[in-house]
């Protein structure tokens, strides 16, 4: 048979690419910049909010209702057993009012609606209004007391009905604060500091900014380093918290600073006494870090005026850093005495710092990163969405071809055949 060439020329086949494989391209990059974009843009947004101290912890009306619950419920922690709550609640205000903690004792009272059995309770409630005043509690909770706590609540308490009708300020207990130190003190700290390089610093440095050496502090502030003296010598004083702290004063008077500066300032004096003691404190203290030590005694100092001294001085035994100081001066400014009463019946786990609720301020800058933010984690799960319907349908669809398989074999060997 003859040959006859094609007189249509040779062309080359162009292969088609496929539709899906740049579309896969653009989807795994999209989702590589979503990926990368969420942590960037969430890390971002923690700056801002740190940076500008967005979020805050203050009082406001609509969150200190919230807050006071979240303290009843952990005073209610107290009792230990289920049975005869009423008992145990009438025990623990007996207990205060014996160890002569008058703010304790108030807290577990006023706390009764989440410490008594339901029964009571019930009962409270329905005797006092929605928006009741820490006063009519305080009286409906004194007739659920037996009558020797009762008494003896009424002749150790001012209540507060009383101080309310005369509307004067009574002090619920003498005022025992920790006392800075004098000149004399001063002097015989600086001395102490002079010769040992491992010295505690806490009570040096407070001692003398309480003296005025770096400036004047306020009455809270002092009310504050009172607060925190008297809680570095408790056995609860928690560890981390007393690193941190004592980080801070050591920075705000680094005592090798003082040291030279006390060694130059004498020129062969001597270097321990009061007047080359204050000019040296004055030389070698940090002016910017002490703004931080100063608002960290602010709010210990709020603390303390909620509460009492030796409230103050137990909160911060439930600190595990510098950040639970807002959190437990809210505490104590929403709850009063029942923060006091918490700290007592609450763990040492930070549950009483996280019952505090602070308040986001947005800003533009936070909106940016936010809605950044945002976007990209709605990229990501739509991509992640995406790829499980995909693998969804394609494991479906290789379901459906294995059964179209199977059916197909089993109808070849349904025919007539015959061995060989």
């Amino acid at each position: 048979m003859k040959h006859v060439p094609s007189t249509q020329a040779w062309r080359p086949v162009k292969r088609r690419r496929s539709p899906g494989l740049g579309l896969g391209v653009i989807s795994a990059l999209a989702f590589n910049i979503c990926l990368l974009l969420l942590p960037l843009t969430a890390a971002a947004a923690f700056f801002v909010i740190s940076r500008d101290q967005l979020y805050a912890y203050e009082l406001a009306p609509a969150g200190q209702r919230v807050v006071r619950d979240r303290i009843e419920e952990l005073a209610a922690q107290a009792i230990q057993l289920d049975f005869d709550r009423r008992q145990q609640w009438d025990d623990l205000v007996a207990m205060q009012l014996m160890n002569g903690d008058i703010a304790a004792a108030r807290g577990f009272l006023l706390s009764a609606r989440h410490m008594l059995p339901p029964q009571e309770a019930n009962q409270l409630d329905r005797r006092l209004r929605a928006d009741a005043s820490d006063a009519d509690i305080e009286l409906a909770a004194l007739d659920l007391l037996t009558p020797g706590t009762r008494a003896r609540y009424e002749s150790n308490v001012p209540l507060l009905s009383r101080r309310s009708a005369s509307g004067a300020g009574v002090q619920l207990q003498p005022v025992q604060y920790t006392m800075l130190g004098d000149q004399r003190d001063f002097e015989i700290m600086a001395r102490a500091v002079l010769q040992d390089s491992e010295s505690d610093p806490l009570q040096f440095t407070l001692t003398g900014l309480g003296l005025g050496l770096s400036g004047e502090l306020t009455p809270r502030m002092i009310k504050g380093a009172s607060a925190i003296l008297a809680a570095s010598r408790r056995q609860d004083y928690p560890a981390e918290f007393s690193e941190e702290v004592s980080g801070l004063v050591a920075s705000v008077l680094p005592l090798e600073r003082f040291r030279d500066e006390a060694l130059d300032l004498a020129d062969g004096g001597d270097t321990g006494a009061y007047p080359n003691a204050a000019a040296a404190f004055r030389a070698a203290t940090d002016e910017r870090r002490l703004e931080a030590l100063k608002n960290a005694l602010d709010q210990i100092g709020a603390m303390t005026e909620a509460t009492s001294p030796a409230g103050a001085a137990l909160l911060l035994s439930h600190a595990r850093s510098l950040r639970d100081i807002p959190r437990l001066r809210l505490v104590a400014q929403a709850g009063g005495e029942r923060a006091v009463a918490a700290a007592k019946g609450a763990p040492r786990d930070g549950e009483l710092a996280r019952a505090a609720r602070g308040e986001l301020t947005m800003t533009r800058d936070l909106l940016m990163f936010g809605a950044a933010a945002l976007i990209a984690l709605l990229g990501l799960i739509g991509f992640v969405g995406a790829a499980l319907v995909r693998f969804g349908t394609e494991l479906w669809q290789r379901f459906q071809d294995d059964d179209r398989e199977g059916s197909e074999l089993v109808e070849s060997f349904g025919g007539s055949w015959t061995p060989l």
